[in-house]
């Protein structure tokens, strides 16, 4: 009689367990916003996401999520208008958040209460980056120029030109004294930015950069554009091999720690993993129903998520499994074709200001920019 109710009692929890891990999920599950970013707390157990409701202007969101468990910890409230990166300093202890309308937000974390508001940009901000040591944010868009700011006091410590056109991408090497940066001019470079000197200029792509990612001790480089191929690049900053396989833009890449794996996200709705030092594919995920903006990988390596126009993913890179899918991102068999002309995702918006409805299944802003200024609504 014992032994039974002890038997019960333990299904019971397990049961309670279970749908407690259920109810969690579906937090995740139902988050089916743009996520244009993804980034991970340095013990990896957190995830932040940072989207909204494509291009319209409508207060962007600002998401944490346990890992583990999918459950969301916190939403971070005040980004006015789609959030296009976020990123966490090394330590945790702050926050950034930078918008479609050029605010940047500073915050305090974990309380996630907001430090500071940086002002200086007119256009559309792409990207963030922290120094190692959480010192100084560097942040760049539309505008062509980086603007480095001191996270104790908010002001604007420096700003350069960078690129001529959009600046797509920046981040820092591990010992904060180089910054990588890429964007519309088919260039990445590399700055010692506290001089605001070039130090290097990474030429070999046919169409706009939108993505470097630099391992941890700095000596390799991946880049991804949309000509649609990922390039490496080695210590001598000269082209190591070009990695072909997606059909359309390649919007982000990241290493995993020891850079013997890298991830890249594409317009083609796909996640592809490759080995870098064989240089060849090993795994794709997809397609997937809408394009993918970002990928990142933990600091250990373990984790490595996405994010898409239907929300975000969260995968298993080591046993090349989805852990936790989003609503809509059910995997469908990959086309090896490559999109033809008439294909919507290849359509350049109009130059109409988006309207207040919130984007259905097929969002305009799904359709890839033309060259026109930030302001004609490039996504």
């Amino acid at each position: 009689m014992l032994n039974r109710l002890l038997i019960s009692a333990v299904a019971l929890a397990f049961s309670m367990t279970a749908v407690a891990v259920a109810e969690e999920l579906s937090a995740f599950a139902k988050h089916d916003n743009w996520v244009t970013s993804v980034a991970f707390s340095a013990d990896g157990g957190t995830l932040v996401t940072g989207g909204g409701q494509g291009l319209l202007y409508r207060p962007g969101d600002v998401n944490l999520w346990d890992v583990k468990t999918g459950a969301e910890q916190k939403s971070l409230v005040g980004n006015p208008t789609a959030v296009w990166s976020v990123t966490l300093s090394a330590d945790g202890k702050l926050l950034a958040s930078a918008g479609y309308d050029g605010l940047v937000k500073l915050w305090d974390m974990p309380e996630g209460k907001l430090r500071h508001d940086l002002k200086k940009h007119k256009l559309w901000v792409r990207t963030a980056a922290f120094t190692p040591d959480g010192k100084f944010l560097a942040t760049a868009g539309e505008e062509g120029s980086v603007f480095i700011w001191d996270t104790t006091t908010g002001q604007e410590a420096k700003n350069f030109l960078a690129h001529a056109g959009g600046v797509y991408d920046a981040t820092f090497s591990t010992d904060g004294k180089t910054l990588a940066t890429c964007g519309a001019d088919k260039l990445a470079k590399l700055w010692d930015w506290n001089e605001q000197k070039e130090t290097a200029k990474l030429e070999g792509h046919a169409d706009t950069v939108w993505s470097v990612a630099l391992n941890r001790d700095g000596k390799l480089i991946a880049t991804g554009s949309a000509d649609h191929t990922i390039k490496l690049w080695g210590e001598d900053r000269k082209e190591l091999a070009t990695l072909a396989g997606h059909h359309d833009w390649v919007s982000s890449v990241a290493f995993n720690a020891d850079a013997s794996q890298l991830a890249s996200g594409s317009h083609d709705h796909t996640v592809k993993l490759w080995d870098v030092p064989g240089k060849k594919e090993i795994k794709t995920f997809g397609a997937f129903p809408s394009t993918v903006w970002s990928v990142a990988y933990s600091a250990d390596g373990k984790q490595l998520a996405a994010g898409t126009h239907d929300g975000p993913i969260l995968f298993d890179p080591a046993a090349h499994t989805i852990k936790f899918p989003s609503p809509k991102t059910a995997e469908k068999p990959v086309d090896d074709k490559k999109p033809d002309d008439k294909k919507p995702d290849d359509k350049k918006p109009d130059d109409k200001k988006p309207d207040d409805k919130k984007p259905d299944d097929k969002k305009p802003d799904d359709k890839k920019p033309d060259d026109k200024k930030p302001d004609d609504k490039k996504p």
